[in-house]
């Protein structure tokens, strides 16, 4: 459970501070201040501190520092996650969509009471409650929360209470459509004589639906495929293996998880609009997509030592060959480039 939540400044003076149990004190702000944000090593430092029998966890979004405190033993992937829902759901009410700014300490300043009926509504008694953005927007706004409540109660109601919260049910597109993007990052750690130490992939697929009423989206992933395939090569009782060994993976809050666990096959009701649909992590079978290669010269000219650091990237080539069937079993399913799809695609490194 949370004890409190602060949005500091980087000077390390308070902005807003909601305290939800009452079981610690009011100075704990210039406490953490001192001990972290006016600290020279601040950026180094870990984003949990135990400082005086409570836990700091905090995380920084542009020039503001979001703070969650405990008391007592709180789970630290949930203190995180809502602090970064806090963060988007100030974006959605404060960033100016006119001149496209992002919100600021003055924003926060201009809307002290926005700020705290959203502090109030996200959580109770240190309890993260409703963080879905379309559904606080539907009745906390600028000064006339009250009445707009009173006027769609019997319509807000469902969605508050009801299974899916992030979609309305009324709504109307003139066209359906989907898109799909897939954003990869590769990190890698290589030692002098070109080994390759650690090296990972960090992905997100990111999911615009624009789709009218209350659809139900299947997707299925591409070890989905390498699973039936494998299955009918074993035989019954064959051990069902994945080519695609995710390390982990995340998925958004509209995801049935049990039949992902069952089937392999993502089944959820989408929010209108964009979202991340799923964020996984990769660490086996990955195939460099290029290599840096650092020639060092030096040299000497009138007595003054030169050095000279030209830096060459080589691609490296990859063919990708697609077999009929393996294409004809692919349509309708995600198509990870690299690498999430080694039993559709066969690639070869040159």
């Amino acid at each position: 459970m949370i004890s409190a939540v602060l949005l500091i400044n980087k000077h390390g003076d308070v902005v807003i501070s909601r305290f939800y149990r009452g079981d610690i004190p009011s100075d704990v702000a210039d406490t953490f201040a001192e001990k972290v944000i006016r600290q020279k090593n601040t950026a180094s430092l870990p984003p949990i501190q135990y400082i005086n029998g409570y836990s700091f966890a905090y995380m920084k979004h542009r020039d503001m520092y979001f703070v969650g405190i405990s008391k007592g033993n709180a789970n630290v992937a949930m203190l995180f996650q809502f602090l970064k829902n806090l963060a988007a759901i100030f974006g959605a009410y404060f960033d100016d969509t006119v001149m496209k700014l992002p919100w600021d300490q003055a924003a926060i300043q201009e809307n002290f009471t926005l700020v705290y009926e959203l502090l109030d509504e996200v959580m109770d008694y240190g309890y993260p409650q409703n963080s879905s953005v379309e559904i606080l927007q539907m009745y906390i706004n600028t000064g006339e929360m009250k009445a707009k409540f009173e006027a769609n109660q019997a319509a807000l109601m469902p969605e508050l209470t009801g299974a899916v919260d992030w979609r309305a049910k009324d709504i109307v597109h003139k066209k359906n459509e989907v898109f799909l993007d897939i954003h990869e990052n590769i990190d890698l750690l290589m030692s002098a004589s070109g080994t390759i130490l650690r090296n990972e992939v960090v992905g997100v697929v990111q999911m615009k639906a624009l789709l009218s009423g209350m659809p139900e989206c299947k997707f299925g992933l591409n070890d989905k495929i390498a699973m039936d395939a494998q299955d009918a090569r074993a035989g019954p009782g064959g051990q069902k293996r994945h080519a695609v060994e995710l390390v982990d993976c995340t998925f958004h809050r509209c995801v049935r998880l049990g039949k992902f666990d069952a089937d392999r096959s993502i089944t959820f009701v989408p929010p209108d609009g964009k979202f991340d649909l799923m964020q996984y992590r990769i660490s086996k079978n990955i195939k460099l997509p290029f290599k840096v290669l650092p020639v060092i010269e030096e040299s000497e000219e009138k007595g003054v030592k030169v050095v000279n650091i030209t830096l060459k990237i080589r691609a490296m080539c990859v063919y990708v060959t697609f077999s009929a069937a393996a294409a004809a079993a692919a349509i309708g399913l995600f198509a990870f480039v690299f690498f999430l799809a080694p039993l559709i695609a066969h690639v070869v490194s040159g």
